[in-house]
């Protein structure tokens, strides 16, 4: 399992070599709960949380994915940069020509090896259209899909 501090300081350093301005009060953690995601940045006051899904501090997960999730998380912290419009775009291209990363909004499906993305344990087919709904945890829509609508063809579930 890597430690994610000095990956988190690399990043920082490769941002400050661009002179990107970036907040000070950052936290990093990892989350061991997230399933589709691999990183978020939440801001609350002046303060900043960064975290990093566990599955990408795994030996068998690219380096690579887990600097570009970093960076990615720590471009939010720069002023008017949570969205992932305008000024945080033009900061993520810049980060990209001048180190070859690959920032986007969002991480293509299948980034991660098989092995370490831990597959949903429910799932809802529309018996109408056959549009499949997955789910992690066993909640209502899993427990009584009578009580819904599929998305695609607004037909009940159940």
């Amino acid at each position: 399992m890597r430690d994610l501090l000095p990956y988190a300081a690399q990043c920082k350093r490769e941002l400050d070599r661009l002179r990107i301005r970036y907040a000070a009060d950052i936290t990093f953690a990892v989350n061991t709960r997230a399933k589709r995601r691999l990183g978020v940045c939440k801001k609350t006051g002046d303060r900043y949380r960064i975290e990093i899904a566990a599955s990408l501090l795994d030996e068998r997960a690219s380096e690579a994915l887990l600097k570009e999730t970093l960076l990615h998380e720590l471009l939010h912290t720069c002023y008017g940069c949570m969205k992932h419009t305008g000024r945080w775009k033009a900061l993520s291209d810049r980060v990209n020509a001048a180190y070859g990363y690959h920032i986007t909004r969002a991480a293509e499906e299948d980034v991660l090896p098989e092995a370490l993305t831990e597959q949903p344990r429910y799932r809802v087919t529309c018996p109408h259209c056959g549009a499949v709904y997955e789910r992690f945890k066993r909640s209502p829509f899993i427990q009584h899909p009578e009580r819904y609508r599929c998305g695609k063809c607004k037909m009940p579930l159940g």
